[in-house]
C-alpha cells in the first residue's frame, strides 16, 4: 500500500508538473480545461498502474499455486504408485498363505486320526510283536535241531549271497 501511495504521490506531481506548464503556455480559460484533464489523465496513468499491479501480483500467486499444485499431484501419484506396490505384495503373500493352507488341510485330512491310531495300538498290543522271532533266530533255532529248510528266496539270506558270489 505504501508504494502505491508514493507511486500516486510521483503520478501526481508529474500529472500537476504536466499541468501547470500547459498553463503557463495557454490562455487562462483553457488552462483551468487542460489542468482538468491532464488530472484525469494522471489519476487514469495512477489507477491503470494499481490495475497492471494487482494483475501481476494475481498472476504470479496463480503461477504458484499450479506449481504447487502440479508438485502435489506428482507426489500423490508416486505414493499411489507405492500404495498400489505395497498392496500388489499384501495380495501375494495372501494367496501363498492361502495356498499353503489349503496345502496343510489336504496333508491334515490325510494323516490318521485318533481313533486309526487307537486301533492299530489294539493290533499291536494282540500281538505283541516284541515277542517276534527274527529270521536270523529261526535260522539259528532250527540249526540247532538239525532242521534243515528249503529256501527259494535267495533275496532274504544275505550269507548266501556271499556265497554265490
Amino acid at each position: 500500500m505504501a508504494e502505491q501511495d508514493m507511486s500516486t504521490g510521483v503520478q501526481s506531481g508529474i500529472g500537476q508538473e504536466i499541468a501547470d506548464a500547459q498553463t503557463l503556455d495557454q490562455p487562462e480559460g483553457q488552462g483551468s480545461e487542460y489542468s482538468q484533464i491532464a488530472g484525469l489523465v494522471s489519476d487514469l496513468d495512477r489507477r491503470l498502474r494499481i490495475l497492471e499491479e494487482r494483475y501481476s501480483t494475481l498472476r504470479k500467486k496463480l503461477q504458484l499455486t499450479d506449481q504447487n499444485l502440479i508438485e502435489a499431484d506428482r507426489s500423490f501419484g508416486k505414493e499411489l504408485r507405492g500404495f498400489s506396490d505395497e498392496l500388489l505384495g499384501v495380495r501375494r503373500n495372501v494367496a501363498d498363505f492361502d495356498e499353503k493352507i489349503s496345502i496343510f488341510g489336504s496333508e491334515l485330512n490325510s494323516t490318521a486320526t485318533k481313533t486309526d491310531l487307537k486301533i492299530v495300538e489294539k493290533y499291536l498290543n494282540m500281538w505283541n510283536p516284541r515277542m517276534f522271532v527274527t529270521r536270523k533266530e529261526l535260522r539259528e533255532y532250527l540249526k540247532s535241531r538239525d532242521i534243515r529248510i528249503v529256501d527259494d528266496d535267495s533275496d532274504d539270506h544275505p550269507e548266501n549271497d556271499s556265497e554265490e558270489q
